[in-house]
């Protein structure tokens, strides 16, 4: 039969079973399992010499690595511009389609549905 343990602590009590102590245990093992693979496979390391080729790789990954920069750093004000200019063209193009006696129906401004 499993064993409860209770642990006062500030006038709160915590029940500990055998149960969570031996799941506990075996979650400490099997990590001290896995640190003790990886502590002592560090035994392979692999080091690159400079070469043409290793210098061609690093240039790539710079430019690549400064594309994404230029990328991140534009500021998102362009792109609303370019939409806000977009929808104002939708809009003129739907005022031009629709005849003088009729009126345009009203839309809802920011609704998720179009309407």
């Amino acid at each position: 039969m499993l064993s409860d343990h209770v642990i006062s602590i500030a006038g709160h009590s915590i029940t500990i079973t055998s149960h969570d102590l031996f799941l506990s245990g075996i979650s400490i093992l099997t990590g001290l399992f896995f640190w003790t693979i990886l502590y002592f496979s560090r035994k392979r390391v692999v080091v690159l010499k400079r070469s043409a080729s290793t210098d061609q790789i690093i240039f790539e990954l710079s430019r690549i690595g400064n594309a994404l920069d230029r990328i991140a750093n534009q500021p998102a004000e362009r792109a609303i511009a370019a939409a806000v200019r977009r929808q104002e063209q939708v809009q003129v193009r739907a005022s031009q389609a629709t005849p003088p006696g009729q009126s345009e129906p009203k839309r809802v401004s920011y609704s998720m549905f179009g309407r």
